[in-house]
């Protein structure tokens, strides 16, 4: 009698005060809340990660998401460390479509805030410090209530002329970014988005969907901008990208299966 009244009683408590996915779920930390607002300080991979993912969290029935963007085309954690000294000694400098990092960071309550590199210096492990922490100093300063979330951007394709120039292939810029990413992340305690597993994930299970650009061979194809707002919306939301009802009206309903089971694992 004693037993039955004490889980009663603890029963009792965890659906009075504790929500249910704090419960019972066991990926309840990745979830932020059903309605995400998020601030990207990142370059044109931002954009192309961002590109279709309003529409993906809309078709999922309690999400919804708020983007702001803090992109400069080819902007690399120095320019946007350097950028945010720039503004502070002349408070009329707006190199953010028209704002500057101060004016984003305090324009919302945002629950996310993710940085990045530049995918051309990604897998150069120098390329990361001292920015990166003066970037997270000013996030904290004028953002204190959001999270910092890292995200982790793609290799070129193969076949991208840009590598050769670099001296390396696909797989070793991958190898490279994956682990200053990480770095990283650990760092601050920091979610990673994991766009940059998911394209080669992709890759080398099914070359022929072709998630990169045919006119540079980095930037991302819509193919690729799906599997990474799929990406964003599993680690936003914690929910499945299976779950996902949206596709692009170019995009064939099996290629969009696909890239959403890539998304999912």
């Amino acid at each position: 009698m004693k037993s039955w009244r004490f889980n009663f009683y603890v029963l009792l408590f965890l659906l009075t005060f504790v929500q249910p996915t704090e419960a019972f779920s066991g990926n309840n930390y990745k979830k932020v809340a059903d309605t995400v607002r998020i601030l990207t300080i990142g370059n044109s991979f931002a954009d192309n990660a961002t590109k279709y993912l309003q529409q993906i969290a809309a078709s999922v029935k309690g999400c919804e998401i708020r983007i702001g963007k803090a992109n400069i085309g080819g902007c690399y954690l120095e320019k946007h460390a350097d950028l945010i000294k720039q503004c502070e000694q002349d408070p009329l400098r707006k190199p953010y479509n028209g704002k500057s990092l101060k004016d984003w960071l305090m324009a919302d309550d945002w629950d996310i805030v993710t940085i990045q590199q530049v995918s051309h210096l990604s897998f150069k492990a120098e390329s990361y410090q001292p920015y990166a922490d003066e970037i997270r100093e000013y996030i904290n300063k004028y953002a204190p209530k959001a999270r910092i979330y890292i995200h982790e951007t793609w290799a070129y394709a193969p076949d991208c002329s840009r590598l050769k120039g670099f001296g390396i292939t696909a797989d070793q810029m991958y190898i490279g970014l994956k682990e200053n990413y990480k770095v990283l992340s650990e760092r601050y305690n920091a979610t990673i988005l994991p766009s940059g597993d998911a394209f080669y994930r992709s890759f080398k299970k099914r070359e022929g969907i072709d998630l990169w650009s045919s006119k540079d061979r980095f930037h991302a194809s819509s193919d690729g901008c799906y599997l990474a707002g799929s990406i964003w919306f599993k680690e936003l939301f914690g929910k499945s990208p299976k779950r996902i009802k949206y596709r692009p009206d170019e995009m064939s309903a099996k290629t969009a299966r696909y890239l959403r089971r890539i998304a999912s694992k």
